[in-house]
């Protein structure tokens, strides 16, 4: 799928998205003060279909992402009758944790052979009781997405926990094998692996010194607070120029290509220059329940890579239990 028809479908699920739920903002709903400032508190999330993977053996991915449209609040809506997926054997990998502003890929669902006609329905209801639903669908081919290589070649980073054979790459990503335990209060060291396989032009000079590999933890399930410190293993990051035209987030953004001075990554990011290695984190957690925790994986310094064109990060989840 090329970038283009990627963009036009990000804004063609947007007007579904609102479609289902009757198709009108919340500001536009009240008629007394229709042209008041947007309000950077209550605003609803609304869930997103990216698009759908032929996987080759009959099957198809669907991934999903979000669209958080509070300014800054981070809005938690847990799992049950306000955030769910039908059919019900697919519930349960969503996120629950929304962070601010539009969020692609969070998780993705594969359906089997037998079941790639159905539709996927994400339900989310908010806190004034709006519903958002979005449908994942395979039936239609402008919303089909590709793994293949983008015009320099790049692809998604593969990613691994225990066992580098059960690698996984995309939005969809891999889950790690078993469950981590640990209690309130008590680091807990992270660790995951990663190679960017993409195969690139060496006489490019733009690409001659290879493209980093970006990592960002994120909490994508749980109830409390997680808080990140640096591993020992790990070095002290530093600031590192930086290319204003392509931005570590996702680029798209354009402009010039003056070099600029990158502050000095938290402790839950990483990046690695060589475009392959292996990470720690500890991290730490407030409250006792169940939590996912998201390492995304990115290579959007490449010159085709980019969160608007639906390519190259892929995900890896880790499922912890915390007790008191």
């Amino acid at each position: 799928m090329t970038e283009i028809r990627s963009a036009w479908g990000g804004m063609a699920m947007a007007l579904l998205a609102f479609a289902v739920t009757g198709g009108v903002p919340v500001e536009a709903q009240d008629a007394g003060l229709p042209l008041r400032p947007v309000s950077p508190e209550g605003r609803p999330v609304v869930p997103f279909m990216e698009g759908w993977y032929d996987n080759g053996d009959g099957s198809v991915t669907i991934t999903f992402g979000y669209y958080n449209a509070n300014q800054e609040d981070v809005v938690a809506i847990p799992l049950g009758e306000a955030n769910y997926l039908e059919p019900a054997r697919f519930d349960g990998m969503q996120p629950t944790v929304f962070h601010p502003g539009r969020q692609h890929g969070a998780f993705g669902v594969t359906l089997p052979a037998e079941m790639r006609d159905q539709d996927v329905w994400w339900y989310i209801t908010n806190a004034d009781g709006e519903v958002y639903k979005v449908p994942g669908r395979a039936r239609v081919a402008a919303y089909q997405l590709d793994r293949t290589p983008r015009p320099h070649g790049t692809v998604p980073p593969l990613v691994w926990f225990e066992d580098e054979d059960r690698q996984g790459s995309g939005p969809e990503g891999v889950v790690a094998e078993g469950t981590e335990t640990v209690s309130v209060g008590t680091p807990l060291t992270l660790e995951v692996s990663i190679r960017d396989p993409s195969v690139r032009d060496q006489n490019d000079p733009r690409l001659r010194d290879g493209v980093p590999v970006h990592v960002i933890w994120i909490k994508h399930q749980g109830p409390g607070d997680v808080t990140y410190t640096r591993h020992e293993s790990m070095p002290e990051p530093e600031p590192e120029p930086e290319e204003s035209g392509r931005g570590r987030r996702g680029g798209g953004r354009g402009g010039s290509t003056q070099q600029l001075v990158r502050l000095p990554l938290g402790p839950q990011e990483f990046t690695l220059p060589e475009g392959q290695g292996t990470v720690r984190v500890n991290a730490t957690f407030s409250e006792p329940g169940d939590y996912i925790l998201r390492a995304q994986v990115d290579n959007w310094r490449a010159l085709d890579s980019g969160a608007m064109d639906q390519c190259c990060w892929s995900n890896g989840y880790v499922r912890v239990h915390v007790t008191p």
